[in-house]
């Protein structure tokens, strides 16, 4: 409990606690706005840098590649074709096509009837967590988060990414992941390709026109590829294992919740290895054509985004979450809640 004193100022400790949160608040609103302003510079920058990479490769490496209209040259530009294309298609369909937002009629479907409602606007499914946007004054389908710096609430969001000047959800994170996979082996074949001349440039330290542009290409290709690399990693495994990076944070606590009452946490999203990559980077019509999965396509992703499939049949099984038990639950009544019950984080701190 914070005490009332009053520092040599005259201003009280609770006083101060308030001035700072407003601040704190303001300097959250004053970054939301930059970043959704800023969006479209950070989309013409990428699109610049990834433009002079291509430039340099075609007009100082191709010809030290190979001689015009040898086989191997030809192959050489499919392969670059083949990789600046799909870069390019993925990056612009994630910049253009929207995660996908609450739909205006959206309606909830029949609550549980063991849910418990400690508020007459909030709703609990399997999930275990309220499905109403406070912010936007609607409910929120399974998955949904609201996002401050959209201003809206994005079906499966995962993040808002700047590069992309909004958010990547439901109906474009598979673009974004194969943007994210298509440019990590771009780099690679760059630096494959350039490595040798890079090298030489590096060491005799030659005053040529090629001297900069192919120093600079094959630096920020080694960068991009680094940090490309561990993202793309990262998302490998939020894709394998059925989760979002919201739902990560959140499932994270869930699982440390459920250790401490002798219990095994499950992700309910979770629909194997292949059922879970089916989901993501599968269309609508044939979500498990494992041919298509890598190559660009405008298919919708499978589902409509408001209810997805779950690991089991127990998809309204309530489970109260720790805040809602009463501390002085017996242990009889926390024994009747089964040991490997299906359970989900609660949204995230920065979005709802």
């Amino acid at each position: 409990m914070v005490q009332n004193e009053k520092c040599m100022c005259g201003v009280s400790r609770r006083q101060a606690l308030h001035v700072g949160e407003f601040f704190l608040i303001q300097c959250m609103k004053c970054v939301d706005v930059s970043l959704r302003a800023a969006g479209p510079a950070f989309v013409v920058f990428a699109i610049t840098l990834i433009s002079g990479v291509i430039y340099t490769w075609f007009t100082y490496i191709i010809d030290k590649l190979a001689d015009p209209g040898t086989l191997v040259r030809s192959l050489h530009i499919l392969i670059a074709s083949t990789l600046i294309f799909n870069v390019f298609f993925n990056y612009l369909s994630t910049v253009l096509t929207s995660p996908g937002k609450t739909p205006d009629d959206y309606e909830h479907p029949a609550p549980d009837a063991e849910a418990r409602l400690q508020d007459p606007h909030d709703q609990y499914y399997a999930d275990g967590f309220g499905r109403f946007c406070k912010k936007c004054r609607r409910p929120k389908p399974q998955r949904t988060h609201h996002c401050s710096i959209c201003r809206s609430c994005v079906l499966k969001m995962d993040h808002h990414c700047p590069w992309v000047a909004q958010c990547v959800g439901y109906r474009n994170y598979r673009t974004f992941f194969l943007f994210m996979f298509w440019l990590w082996l771009g780099c690679l074949y760059v630096m494959a390709t350039m490595g040798p001349t890079f090298l030489k440039l590096v060491k005799h330290r030659p005053r040529s026109e090629e001297h900069t542009p192919i120093v600079f290409s094959c630096v920020l290709a080694l960068s991009v590829s680094i940090a490309v690399g561990c993202l793309l990693s990262w998302h490998i495994y939020l894709l394998c294992t059925g989760q979002t990076t919201i739902e990560w944070y959140n499932n994270r606590m869930r699982a440390a919740d459920a250790r401490k009452r002798g219990q095994v946490y499950h992700n309910p999203w979770d629909l194997g290895l292949v059922g879970n990559v089916a989901s993501v980077l599968g269309t609508r019509d044939a979500p498990y054509n494992w041919l298509w999965w890598i190559w660009p396509t405008r298919g919708l992703p499978p589902g409509d985004g408001l209810l997805y499939s779950m690991r089991r049949d127990l998809s309204y099984t309530m489970v109260p979450r720790a805040g809602d038990r009463d501390k002085n639950a017996s242990d009889t009544e926390l024994g009747q809640l089964s040991p490997d019950v299906i359970i989900s984080g609660a949204d995230a701190s920065h979005v709802e």
